[in-house]
């Protein structure tokens, strides 16, 4: 038995070897664990797993993977590096960090700890830890919480049935993680900007997902569309307009989001990019000497005063 910086490196048994209850990783694909278990048959396990012990037994810290690849190969012993028992705050975050470091957890899989992390950050604190906050402690960025915090808040039965999604293959996966956070957002904005829009946020996110599982909408990004439509009065469209459009969106089963983007805010979205362009264009040609502007500036600038010009008369 070696000692080391992080642990006692020792061989253990490995019927002696228990899962982590608070391990936030849940769904381990067979394709993936079939492809690691090859490995460990050829090569053995290069890098020892880590556990604590209690009472007679290991408790996982790290390696549920290898252990079960070698429980499955029913390799006698394993290669671990023994650490003192963690308290529970500091269990879940060391698993937290290691996370951070392989980026091999699924989202859900985070989030569905999250709560917990929070309630015992709390406890320590003596108040709610702020995104900062967590984001030191777990190693996890701003963003990677913020969508975390939204896959948490989901009813039970979302997270369920994204959870089925995740045991199958990526390749065979139709719900994924962010189609849930892309509707989230979406209907957050709705909500936001037209409150007596959506009554039933649930119903609302139902019809959502029927219409990306029906193919209706058939890219997770269109979801951003819903929240412009209703954010569309910031650009000129009316609000009953917009109002309408998300309301035959949240009835209609074959109204797509294309179809409400082109019929209420697509156009006012692109005059609005077009003035910021030119505003942008305009601050250039200020700094710009006009003896020094080269032949081929030349000949795009007065190409854009002749389509310009052919605009304003087709206006006048």
């Amino acid at each position: 038995m070696a000692s080391s910086q992080s642990g006692t490196l020792a061989d253990i048994p490995t019927g002696k070897i228990r899962p982590n209850p608070d391990n936030p990783r849940i769904t381990f694909r067979q394709g993936e664990l079939e492809e690691l278990q090859e490995s460990i048959r050829q090569y053995g396990i290069q890098v020892p797993i880590a556990v604590f012990k209690r009472g007679s037994e290991f408790i996982l810290i790290d390696g549920e993977r290898r252990w079960r690849c070698a429980s499955k190969l029913n390799l006698k012993t394993i290669p671990a590096l023994i650490q003192k028992e963690p308290k529970p705050l500091e269990n879940l975050l060391l698993m937290f960090n290691i996370h951070a470091l392989r980026e091999q957890w699924d989202l859900l899989t985070i989030a569905l700890k999250l709560p917990k992390i929070i309630e015992l950050l709390t406890a320590e604190l003596g108040k709610e830890p702020s995104e900062v906050e967590l984001s030191a402690k777990t190693g996890l960025v701003r963003g990677v919480i913020r969508r975390c915090k939204m896959l948490s808040d989901l009813p039970k039965k979302y997270q369920d049935m994204l959870l089925e999604e995740l045991k199958k293959p990526k390749s065979k996966q139709l719900l994924s993680e962010d189609l849930f956070i892309e509707i989230e957002k979406s209907l957050k904005t709705v909500v936001r900007a037209m409150p007596d829009v959506v009554r039933n946020i649930d119903v609302a996110r139902d019809v959502l997902l029927k219409k990306y599982k029906d193919k209706v909408v058939d890219n997770i990004v269109d979801f951003r569309k819903v929240g412009k439509i209703a954010r569309a009065t910031k650009v000129g469209v009316s609000s009953d307009k917009a109002k309408k459009a998300i309301k035959k969106l949240l009835t209609e089963p074959k109204y797509s989001i294309t179809q409400a983007w082109d019929e209420t805010a697509s156009e006012a979205y692109a005059e609005r990019d077009i003035v910021s362009r030119i505003d942008s264009l305009l601050v250039k040609l200020q700094e710009v000497d006009a003896s020094e502007i080269d032949e081929d500036v030349r000949e795009k600038l007065e190409e854009l005063v002749k389509r310009a010009e052919a605009i304003l008369k087709a206006d006048a």
